[in-house]
Protein backbone atom coordinates (compact mmCIF):
# COMPACT_ATOMS: atom_id res chain seq x y z
CA UNK A 1 0.00 0.00 0.00
CA UNK A 2 1.50 3.28 -1.22
CA UNK A 3 2.26 5.65 2.02
CA UNK A 4 0.76 9.12 0.55
CA UNK A 5 2.03 11.19 3.61
CA UNK A 6 5.61 10.98 2.27
CA UNK A 7 7.24 13.38 0.14
CA UNK A 8 7.32 13.33 -3.53
CA UNK A 9 10.25 12.34 -5.57
CA UNK A 10 9.07 15.41 -7.32
CA UNK A 11 9.60 17.55 -4.14
CA UNK A 12 12.41 15.78 -2.98
CA UNK A 13 14.29 16.75 -6.74
CA UNK A 14 13.27 19.96 -6.15
CA UNK A 15 14.52 20.66 -2.89
CA UNK A 16 18.19 18.88 -3.61
CA UNK A 17 18.28 21.32 -6.48
CA UNK A 18 17.83 23.97 -4.33
CA UNK A 19 19.81 22.62 -1.52
CA UNK A 20 22.96 22.34 -4.77
CA UNK A 21 22.19 25.50 -6.22
CA UNK A 22 22.56 27.41 -2.85
CA UNK A 23 25.33 25.91 -1.43
CA UNK A 24 27.49 26.06 -5.02
CA UNK A 25 26.00 30.42 -5.15
CA UNK A 26 26.53 30.77 -1.01
CA UNK A 27 30.16 29.55 -1.27
CA UNK A 28 30.60 32.42 -4.05
CA UNK A 29 28.44 35.22 -2.15
CA UNK A 30 30.34 33.95 1.36
CA UNK A 31 33.28 34.71 -0.60
CA UNK A 32 32.19 38.05 -2.38
CA UNK A 33 30.43 39.20 1.11
CA UNK A 34 33.34 39.12 2.78
CA UNK A 35 35.87 41.17 0.20
CA UNK A 36 32.42 43.52 0.51
CA UNK A 37 33.04 43.19 4.07
CA UNK A 38 36.19 44.27 4.10
CA UNK A 39 36.22 46.39 1.16
CA UNK A 40 33.20 49.01 2.79
CA UNK A 41 35.03 48.43 5.94
CA UNK A 42 38.19 50.27 4.60
CA UNK A 43 36.54 52.62 2.73
CA UNK A 44 34.64 54.12 5.27
CA UNK A 45 37.97 53.88 7.57
CA UNK A 46 39.05 56.04 4.72
CA UNK A 47 36.62 58.84 4.80
CA UNK A 48 37.00 58.92 8.51
CA UNK A 49 40.54 59.66 8.18
CA UNK A 50 39.83 61.81 5.63
CA UNK A 51 38.17 63.96 7.79
CA UNK A 52 40.63 63.80 10.55
CA UNK A 53 42.72 64.97 8.09
CA UNK A 54 41.12 67.62 6.98
CA UNK A 55 40.27 69.04 10.66
CA UNK A 56 43.66 68.47 11.71
CA UNK A 57 44.69 70.79 8.26
CA UNK A 58 41.69 73.86 9.83
CA UNK A 59 43.03 73.51 13.03
CA UNK A 60 46.47 73.69 12.08
CA UNK A 61 46.53 76.83 9.77
CA UNK A 62 43.79 78.25 12.51
CA UNK A 63 45.67 77.98 15.89
CA UNK A 64 49.65 78.04 14.06
CA UNK A 65 48.72 82.23 12.86
CA UNK A 66 47.79 82.44 16.74
CA UNK A 67 50.97 80.86 18.08
CA UNK A 68 52.83 83.08 15.72
CA UNK A 69 50.95 86.03 16.60
CA UNK A 70 51.44 85.31 20.36
CA UNK A 71 55.23 84.79 19.73
CA UNK A 72 55.65 88.31 17.71
CA UNK A 73 53.60 89.96 20.94
CA UNK A 74 56.28 88.08 23.27
CA UNK A 75 59.35 89.63 21.38
CA UNK A 76 57.48 93.01 21.15
CA UNK A 77 60.09 94.75 23.85
CA UNK A 78 56.95 97.43 24.62
CA UNK A 79 54.47 94.57 25.68
CA UNK A 80 57.74 93.03 27.49
CA UNK A 81 58.40 95.93 29.61
CA UNK A 82 55.13 97.60 29.80
CA UNK A 83 54.82 97.29 33.55
CA UNK A 84 57.98 99.82 33.70
CA UNK A 85 56.12 102.27 30.97
CA UNK A 86 53.60 105.70 30.84
CA UNK A 87 50.38 105.48 29.96
CA UNK A 88 50.95 106.86 26.52
CA UNK A 89 53.36 103.80 26.23
CA UNK A 90 50.41 101.46 27.22
CA UNK A 91 47.75 103.07 24.83
CA UNK A 92 50.56 102.02 21.92
CA UNK A 93 50.17 98.54 22.96
CA UNK A 94 46.39 98.48 23.13
CA UNK A 95 46.70 100.36 19.85
CA UNK A 96 48.50 97.17 18.40
CA UNK A 97 46.27 94.79 20.56
CA UNK A 98 42.98 96.48 18.47
CA UNK A 99 44.79 95.76 15.44
CA UNK A 100 45.30 92.24 15.64
CA UNK A 101 41.92 91.94 16.53
CA UNK A 102 40.51 93.56 13.64
CA UNK A 103 43.12 91.92 10.66
CA UNK A 104 41.64 88.31 12.45
CA UNK A 105 38.24 87.61 13.23
CA UNK A 106 39.23 84.27 14.75
CA UNK A 107 40.89 86.04 18.06
CA UNK A 108 38.50 87.27 20.64
CA UNK A 109 40.92 89.11 22.76
CA UNK A 110 44.48 89.90 22.72
CA UNK A 111 45.78 91.20 26.14
CA UNK A 112 49.07 90.83 28.41
CA UNK A 113 48.86 90.68 31.87
CA UNK A 114 51.72 91.08 34.79
CA UNK A 115 53.35 89.90 37.83
CA UNK A 116 52.08 93.29 39.47
CA UNK A 117 47.84 91.62 38.59
CA UNK A 118 47.70 94.57 35.92
CA UNK A 119 45.97 93.61 32.83
CA UNK A 120 46.48 95.42 29.59
CA UNK A 121 43.38 94.84 26.99
CA UNK A 122 41.13 96.44 24.62
CA UNK A 123 37.14 96.51 25.46
CA UNK A 124 37.30 94.73 28.71
CA UNK A 125 36.89 95.86 32.22
CA UNK A 126 38.07 93.73 34.40
CA UNK A 127 35.99 92.82 37.76
CA UNK A 128 36.86 93.84 40.87
CA UNK A 129 40.02 92.62 42.83
CA UNK A 130 41.15 91.00 39.42
CA UNK A 131 44.44 89.93 39.82
CA UNK A 132 46.06 88.61 36.42
CA UNK A 133 48.90 86.16 38.31
CA UNK A 134 45.84 84.09 39.36
CA UNK A 135 44.27 83.40 35.95
CA UNK A 136 44.55 80.02 34.07
CA UNK A 137 45.91 81.67 30.98
CA UNK A 138 48.60 83.36 33.06
CA UNK A 139 49.76 80.02 34.99
CA UNK A 140 49.77 78.17 31.99
CA UNK A 141 52.04 80.00 30.70
CA UNK A 142 54.42 80.42 33.60
CA UNK A 143 54.05 76.74 33.32
CA UNK A 144 55.84 75.86 29.79
CA UNK A 145 58.28 78.94 29.83
CA UNK A 146 59.92 79.43 28.02
CA UNK A 147 57.74 78.06 25.20
CA UNK A 148 54.62 78.96 24.05
CA UNK A 149 51.76 76.93 26.29
CA UNK A 150 49.75 74.40 24.41
CA UNK A 151 46.47 76.17 25.40
CA UNK A 152 43.98 75.95 27.94
CA UNK A 153 40.43 76.37 28.12
CA UNK A 154 38.86 78.44 30.34
CA UNK A 155 35.34 79.91 31.11
CA UNK A 156 35.51 83.87 31.22
CA UNK A 157 34.22 85.63 34.91
CA UNK A 158 32.74 88.30 32.98
CA UNK A 159 30.28 87.00 30.08
CA UNK A 160 30.70 82.81 30.73
CA UNK A 161 32.35 82.26 27.57
CA UNK A 162 34.45 79.04 26.66
CA UNK A 163 37.82 80.43 25.15
CA UNK A 164 41.10 78.64 24.64
CA UNK A 165 44.23 80.88 25.55
CA UNK A 166 47.45 80.54 24.22
CA UNK A 167 50.14 82.21 25.93
CA UNK A 168 53.61 82.80 26.80
CA UNK A 169 55.45 84.57 29.02
CA UNK A 170 57.51 88.25 28.72
CA UNK A 171 60.57 88.14 29.85
CA UNK A 172 62.23 91.85 30.76
CA UNK A 173 66.16 92.40 28.96
CA UNK A 174 67.53 91.41 32.55
CA UNK A 175 65.93 88.34 32.06
CA UNK A 176 63.38 88.66 34.41
CA UNK A 177 59.54 87.43 34.05
CA UNK A 178 57.31 90.52 34.07
CA UNK A 179 53.77 88.71 32.84
CA UNK A 180 51.95 86.92 29.81
CA UNK A 181 50.79 87.94 26.76
CA UNK A 182 47.98 85.70 25.37
CA UNK A 183 45.49 85.38 22.98
CA UNK A 184 41.74 84.15 23.22
CA UNK A 185 39.81 82.53 20.56
CA UNK A 186 36.04 81.05 20.97
CA UNK A 187 35.78 77.44 21.59
CA UNK A 188 32.39 77.20 20.37
CA UNK A 189 33.28 78.78 17.07
CA UNK A 190 36.01 76.12 16.27
CA UNK A 191 33.98 73.27 18.25
CA UNK A 192 30.88 74.30 15.87
CA UNK A 193 32.99 73.62 12.94
CA UNK A 194 34.59 70.20 14.52
CA UNK A 195 31.29 69.23 15.21
CA UNK A 196 29.61 69.98 11.74
CA UNK A 197 28.57 66.46 9.91
CA UNK A 198 29.91 65.17 7.43
CA UNK A 199 27.74 63.39 4.55
CA UNK A 200 27.48 59.89 5.44
CA UNK A 201 28.19 59.81 9.08
CA UNK A 202 25.90 61.94 11.65
CA UNK A 203 27.68 60.64 14.32
CA UNK A 204 31.31 62.08 13.18
CA UNK A 205 32.53 64.76 14.87
CA UNK A 206 36.28 66.23 15.95
CA UNK A 207 37.59 67.47 18.79
CA UNK A 208 41.50 68.33 20.03
CA UNK A 209 43.25 67.48 22.62
CA UNK A 210 47.17 68.07 24.33
CA UNK A 211 49.33 65.45 23.68
CA UNK A 212 49.36 64.17 27.31
CA UNK A 213 45.57 63.55 25.83
CA UNK A 214 44.09 66.49 27.91
CA UNK A 215 40.59 68.03 26.15
CA UNK A 216 40.97 71.35 25.20
CA UNK A 217 38.43 71.87 22.42
CA UNK A 218 35.02 70.21 22.14
CA UNK A 219 31.76 70.66 21.46
CA UNK A 220 30.89 69.19 24.67
CA UNK A 221 32.14 71.48 27.52
CA UNK A 222 31.98 68.27 30.32
CA UNK A 223 35.16 67.28 28.43
CA UNK A 224 36.91 70.23 28.45
CA UNK A 225 39.96 69.63 30.65
CA UNK A 226 39.87 66.15 31.13
CA UNK A 227 41.51 63.43 29.91
CA UNK A 228 41.19 61.28 26.63
CA UNK A 229 41.72 58.22 28.73
CA UNK A 230 39.67 59.15 31.36
CA UNK A 231 36.70 60.37 29.62
CA UNK A 232 36.47 57.56 27.35
CA UNK A 233 37.89 55.00 30.37
CA UNK A 234 40.54 53.30 28.34
CA UNK A 235 44.19 53.83 27.78
CA UNK A 236 44.97 55.31 24.54
CA UNK A 237 48.63 55.67 23.40
CA UNK A 238 48.79 59.13 21.44
CA UNK A 239 52.44 59.47 20.90
CA UNK A 240 52.54 58.22 17.09
CA UNK A 241 52.11 60.85 14.06
CA UNK A 242 49.12 59.13 13.57
CA UNK A 243 46.74 56.03 14.69
CA UNK A 244 43.52 54.66 15.19
CA UNK A 245 41.67 53.32 18.40
CA UNK A 246 38.38 52.14 19.45
CA UNK A 247 36.36 53.21 22.83
CA UNK A 248 33.21 52.24 24.13
CA UNK A 249 31.40 55.11 25.62
CA UNK A 250 28.16 55.23 27.21
CA UNK A 251 27.35 51.99 25.92
CA UNK A 252 28.16 53.18 21.91
CA UNK A 253 31.23 51.84 20.69
CA UNK A 254 33.30 54.16 18.42
CA UNK A 255 36.28 54.32 15.99
CA UNK A 256 38.64 57.13 16.15
CA UNK A 257 41.23 58.54 14.18
CA UNK A 258 43.96 60.76 15.30
CA UNK A 259 46.95 63.48 13.93
CA UNK A 260 49.76 65.20 15.60
CA UNK A 261 49.96 68.52 15.03
CA UNK A 262 53.42 68.91 16.87
CA UNK A 263 54.03 72.43 15.96
CA UNK A 264 51.32 73.54 18.16
CA UNK A 265 51.24 70.66 20.54
CA UNK A 266 47.86 69.17 19.58
CA UNK A 267 46.29 65.94 18.99
CA UNK A 268 42.95 66.01 16.81
CA UNK A 269 40.88 63.28 16.90
CA UNK A 270 38.03 61.94 15.13
CA UNK A 271 35.23 59.60 16.15
CA UNK A 272 32.13 58.27 14.40
CA UNK A 273 29.73 55.46 15.94
CA UNK A 274 31.11 51.96 14.97
CA UNK A 275 27.22 51.13 14.51
CA UNK A 276 26.66 53.65 11.96
CA UNK A 277 30.13 52.11 9.63
CA UNK A 278 29.02 48.64 10.16
CA UNK A 279 25.16 48.52 9.34
CA UNK A 280 25.24 49.50 6.03
CA UNK A 281 27.55 47.10 5.23
CA UNK A 282 25.53 44.47 6.97
CA UNK A 283 22.57 46.19 5.06
CA UNK A 284 24.72 45.44 1.55
CA UNK A 285 25.73 41.99 2.90
CA UNK A 286 22.12 40.85 3.40
CA UNK A 287 20.86 42.25 0.65
CA UNK A 288 23.89 40.41 -1.62
CA UNK A 289 23.01 37.22 0.41
CA UNK A 290 19.11 37.82 -0.50
CA UNK A 291 20.01 38.38 -4.24
CA UNK A 292 22.45 34.76 -4.38
CA UNK A 293 19.33 33.16 -2.46
CA UNK A 294 16.70 34.45 -5.14
CA UNK A 295 18.89 33.29 -7.78
CA UNK A 296 19.84 29.88 -5.90
CA UNK A 297 15.77 29.23 -6.02
CA UNK A 298 15.66 30.40 -9.38
CA UNK A 299 18.01 28.20 -10.87
CA UNK A 300 17.03 24.99 -8.55
CA UNK A 301 13.23 25.53 -10.40
CA UNK A 302 14.33 25.57 -13.62
CA UNK A 303 16.64 22.67 -12.69
CA UNK A 304 14.42 20.54 -11.44
CA UNK A 305 11.31 21.04 -14.03
CA UNK A 306 13.92 19.98 -16.55
CA UNK A 307 14.89 16.82 -14.29
CA UNK A 308 11.07 15.84 -13.77
CA UNK A 309 10.50 15.65 -17.14
CA UNK A 310 13.42 13.30 -18.04
CA UNK A 311 13.22 11.04 -14.33
CA UNK A 312 10.18 11.63 -11.99
CA UNK A 313 7.78 11.41 -14.51
CA UNK A 314 8.75 8.16 -15.60
CA UNK A 315 9.33 6.87 -11.97
CA UNK A 316 6.15 8.06 -10.68
CA UNK A 317 4.53 5.79 -13.32
CA UNK A 318 6.01 3.10 -11.83
CA UNK A 319 5.16 3.90 -8.62
CA UNK A 320 1.61 3.48 -9.93
CA UNK A 321 2.07 0.94 -11.84
CA UNK A 322 3.56 -0.95 -8.83
CA UNK A 323 0.76 0.35 -6.87
CA UNK A 324 -2.05 -1.28 -8.79
CA UNK A 325 -0.16 -4.74 -9.09
CA UNK A 326 0.17 -4.71 -5.28
CA UNK A 327 -3.49 -3.70 -5.00
CA UNK A 328 -4.50 -6.37 -7.56
CA UNK A 329 -5.94 -3.58 -10.15
CA UNK A 330 -3.94 -4.91 -12.99
CA UNK A 331 -6.41 -4.42 -15.41
CA UNK A 332 -6.27 -0.46 -14.80
CA UNK A 333 -2.85 -0.52 -16.75
CA UNK A 334 -1.51 2.73 -18.03
CA UNK A 335 -1.08 3.40 -21.71
CA UNK A 336 2.64 5.36 -20.67
CA UNK A 337 5.74 3.98 -23.03
CA UNK A 338 9.03 4.25 -20.37
CA UNK A 339 12.00 5.57 -22.05
CA UNK A 340 14.56 3.36 -23.66
CA UNK A 341 17.26 3.55 -21.10
CA UNK A 342 18.57 2.28 -17.77
CA UNK A 343 15.45 3.91 -15.99
CA UNK A 344 12.57 2.03 -18.49
CA UNK A 345 15.07 -1.18 -17.83
CA UNK A 346 14.79 -0.73 -14.39
CA UNK A 347 10.81 -0.44 -14.36
CA UNK A 348 10.30 -3.50 -16.59
CA UNK A 349 12.43 -5.52 -13.58
CA UNK A 350 10.49 -3.90 -10.94
CA UNK A 351 7.28 -4.72 -12.55
CA UNK A 352 8.14 -8.57 -13.14
CA UNK A 353 9.67 -8.62 -9.33
CA UNK A 354 6.32 -7.29 -8.07
CA UNK A 355 3.91 -9.12 -10.08
CA UNK A 356 5.80 -12.50 -8.86
CA UNK A 357 7.15 -12.18 -5.32
CA UNK A 358 6.78 -8.76 -3.69
CA UNK A 359 3.02 -10.04 -2.57
CA UNK A 360 4.85 -13.24 -0.72
CA UNK A 361 7.61 -11.14 0.56
CA UNK A 362 4.84 -8.32 2.26
CA UNK A 363 3.53 -11.59 4.23
CA UNK A 364 6.83 -13.13 5.12
CA UNK A 365 7.62 -9.20 6.44
CA UNK A 366 4.18 -8.85 8.34
CA UNK A 367 5.22 -12.52 10.12
CA UNK A 368 8.68 -11.44 11.05
CA UNK A 369 7.25 -8.09 12.75
CA UNK A 370 4.72 -9.98 14.75
CA UNK A 371 7.11 -12.17 16.19
CA UNK A 372 9.99 -9.33 16.51
CA UNK A 373 6.76 -8.10 18.93
CA UNK A 374 6.54 -10.86 20.54
CA UNK A 375 10.31 -11.05 21.29
CA UNK A 376 9.96 -7.32 22.55
CA UNK A 377 7.11 -8.17 24.93
CA UNK A 378 8.81 -11.66 25.83
CA UNK A 379 11.16 -12.44 28.51
CA UNK A 380 12.89 -15.30 26.31
CA UNK A 381 13.90 -17.78 29.15
CA UNK A 382 10.60 -17.60 31.42
CA UNK A 383 8.12 -16.55 28.50
CA UNK A 384 6.42 -14.33 30.49
CA UNK A 385 5.91 -10.40 29.60
CA UNK A 386 8.95 -8.57 30.40
CA UNK A 387 9.64 -5.63 32.39
CA UNK A 388 8.45 -3.08 29.34
CA UNK A 389 5.20 -4.63 28.93
CA UNK A 390 4.24 -4.86 32.34
CA UNK A 391 5.05 -1.08 32.10
CA UNK A 392 2.75 -0.35 29.29
CA UNK A 393 -0.07 -2.41 31.21
CA UNK A 394 0.05 -1.22 34.29
CA UNK A 395 -0.05 2.54 32.73
CA UNK A 396 -3.18 0.88 30.82
CA UNK A 397 -5.02 -0.46 33.53
CA UNK A 398 -3.94 2.72 36.20
CA UNK A 399 -5.87 4.71 33.56
CA UNK A 400 -8.82 2.07 33.05
CA UNK A 401 -9.38 2.18 36.79
CA UNK A 402 -9.32 5.88 37.42
CA UNK A 403 -11.74 6.52 34.67
CA UNK A 404 -14.05 3.56 35.77
CA UNK A 405 -13.81 3.81 39.53
CA UNK A 406 -11.79 0.50 39.64
CA UNK A 407 -9.36 -0.82 41.13
CA UNK A 408 -6.51 -3.34 41.27
CA UNK A 409 -3.93 -5.02 42.76
CA UNK A 410 -0.34 -5.49 42.74
CA UNK A 411 1.72 -8.74 43.83
CA UNK A 412 5.43 -9.07 43.59
CA UNK A 413 7.67 -11.82 44.91
CA UNK A 414 11.04 -12.84 44.95
CA UNK A 415 12.63 -16.04 45.14
CA UNK A 416 14.42 -16.75 48.81
CA UNK A 417 18.31 -16.79 48.33
CA UNK A 418 18.31 -17.33 44.82
CA UNK A 419 22.08 -16.73 44.88
CA UNK A 420 22.90 -19.32 47.01
CA UNK A 421 21.38 -21.75 44.15
CA UNK A 422 23.33 -20.16 41.50
CA UNK A 423 27.11 -20.06 43.72
CA UNK A 424 25.11 -24.04 45.09
CA UNK A 425 24.26 -25.54 42.03
CA UNK A 426 25.27 -23.19 38.95
CA UNK A 427 23.93 -20.78 36.60
CA UNK A 428 22.07 -23.40 34.45
CA UNK A 429 20.39 -24.70 37.51
CA UNK A 430 19.26 -21.69 38.36
CA UNK A 431 17.67 -20.62 35.34
CA UNK A 432 15.81 -23.86 35.51
CA UNK A 433 14.08 -22.83 38.40
CA UNK A 434 12.84 -19.31 37.20
CA UNK A 435 11.49 -21.33 34.82
CA UNK A 436 9.44 -24.20 36.85
CA UNK A 437 8.46 -20.85 39.14
CA UNK A 438 7.16 -19.07 35.76
CA UNK A 439 5.30 -22.04 34.79
CA UNK A 440 3.78 -22.64 38.86
CA UNK A 441 2.92 -18.87 38.41
CA UNK A 442 1.11 -19.01 35.57
CA UNK A 443 -0.79 -22.13 36.07
CA UNK A 444 -1.60 -20.58 39.85
CA UNK A 445 -3.16 -17.62 39.13
CA UNK A 446 -6.21 -16.35 36.97
CA UNK A 447 -6.29 -16.21 33.50
CA UNK A 448 -7.06 -12.47 33.57
CA UNK A 449 -4.09 -11.93 35.69
CA UNK A 450 -0.86 -10.19 34.51
CA UNK A 451 2.23 -12.37 35.27
CA UNK A 452 5.93 -10.65 34.16
CA UNK A 453 9.31 -11.11 35.09
CA UNK A 454 10.20 -7.74 36.80
CA UNK A 455 13.88 -8.60 36.81
CA UNK A 456 16.60 -11.25 37.84
CA UNK A 457 14.41 -13.69 40.17
CA UNK A 458 11.33 -10.68 40.97
CA UNK A 459 8.51 -11.42 39.86
CA UNK A 460 5.59 -8.85 39.45
CA UNK A 461 1.69 -9.79 39.11
CA UNK A 462 -0.74 -7.56 38.06
CA UNK A 463 -4.55 -8.65 39.24
CA UNK A 464 -6.96 -6.33 37.28
CA UNK A 465 -10.45 -5.26 39.26
CA UNK A 466 -8.89 -7.55 42.49
CA UNK A 467 -9.01 -5.37 46.24
CA UNK A 468 -6.91 -6.36 48.59
CA UNK A 469 -8.58 -9.45 50.14
CA UNK A 470 -8.28 -10.91 47.18
CA UNK A 471 -4.83 -10.54 46.04
CA UNK A 472 -3.88 -11.70 49.27
CA UNK A 473 -5.85 -14.79 48.82
CA UNK A 474 -3.90 -15.17 45.17
CA UNK A 475 -0.72 -14.61 47.03
CA UNK A 476 -0.55 -17.32 49.89
CA UNK A 477 -1.91 -19.41 46.75
CA UNK A 478 1.02 -18.72 44.75
CA UNK A 479 3.31 -19.07 48.32
CA UNK A 480 1.92 -22.71 48.87
CA UNK A 481 2.49 -23.98 45.62
CA UNK A 482 5.76 -22.89 45.11
CA UNK A 483 6.55 -24.15 48.91
CA UNK A 484 5.06 -27.17 48.18
CA UNK A 485 6.14 -28.29 44.42
CA UNK A 486 9.17 -31.11 44.50
CA UNK A 487 11.60 -28.72 42.31
CA UNK A 488 14.19 -31.07 40.26
CA UNK A 489 17.03 -29.20 42.42
CA UNK A 490 17.23 -31.17 45.62
CA UNK A 491 16.74 -28.60 47.92
CA UNK A 492 13.18 -26.48 48.75
CA UNK A 493 12.54 -23.32 46.78
CA UNK A 494 10.63 -20.74 49.19
CA UNK A 495 9.40 -17.08 48.07
CA UNK A 496 8.85 -14.05 49.69
CA UNK A 497 5.43 -12.09 48.96
CA UNK A 498 4.50 -8.26 48.86
CA UNK A 499 0.93 -6.73 47.77
CA UNK A 500 -0.66 -3.89 47.41
CA UNK A 501 -4.13 -2.54 46.22
CA UNK A 502 -4.42 0.54 43.97
CA UNK A 503 -6.30 3.06 46.58
CA UNK A 504 -6.01 6.54 43.92
CA UNK A 505 -2.61 6.80 43.55
CA UNK A 506 -1.21 9.06 41.49
CA UNK A 507 0.90 6.95 39.20
CA UNK A 508 2.37 3.55 38.74
CA UNK A 509 5.25 4.39 39.99
CA UNK A 510 4.30 5.06 43.50
CA UNK A 511 2.39 1.86 43.38
CA UNK A 512 5.69 0.04 42.45
CA UNK A 513 7.48 1.86 45.87
CA UNK A 514 4.60 1.02 47.29
CA UNK A 515 4.07 -3.26 46.28
CA UNK A 516 8.51 -3.23 46.75
CA UNK A 517 8.09 -2.29 50.41
CA UNK A 518 5.64 -5.07 51.08
CA UNK A 519 8.39 -7.41 49.47
CA UNK A 520 11.18 -6.14 51.70
CA UNK A 521 9.12 -6.16 54.48
CA UNK A 522 8.96 -10.23 54.24
CA UNK A 523 12.37 -10.49 53.57
CA UNK A 524 13.30 -8.79 56.89
CA UNK A 525 10.44 -10.38 58.51
CA UNK A 526 12.68 -13.51 57.91
CA UNK A 527 11.48 -14.42 54.27
CA UNK A 528 9.24 -17.28 52.88
CA UNK A 529 5.95 -14.49 53.98
CA UNK A 530 3.25 -13.01 52.34
CA UNK A 531 2.89 -9.45 53.69
CA UNK A 532 0.16 -7.00 52.11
Amino acid sequence: MVNSSKISINKELFKSSIVLSCAIILIFGILLSTILYYSELANAQALVRQRNQTDSCFIDGYFTKIHNAVEFLSSNTQIRNAIAFDQADNTEILTLYKSLQLSDPDINYVYSGYNNGSLLINDYTPPAGFNSVVRPWYKAAMAAQPDISDGIPYQDIIDKQWLVSISRVLTATNGTINGVVAIDSSIDTVANILKKQDGRYKSSHSFAAKIDGEIIIHHDKNHLSHTVTSRFNTNIDLNQPEGKFTVSFNGVDKLAYYTRIDKIGWVIVTMVDKKEIIQPIINKIVLTISAIVGVAILLGWVLSANLSKRIVTPLEELKQRVGDILADNRGNGSTYIYPNNEIGAIAADIEQLADNELHDKNLKLQNINQELELLSTTDQLTSLFNRRKMDMELEKELARSQRYQLTFSLIMFDIDRFKNINDSYGHQAGDKVLEEVATLTHATLRSTDIVSRWGGDEFLILCPETTLNGAKALAENLHAAIGNNNFALDTNVTISVGGCEFCGQKDVEEMLKQVDKKLYAAKQQGRNLVVV
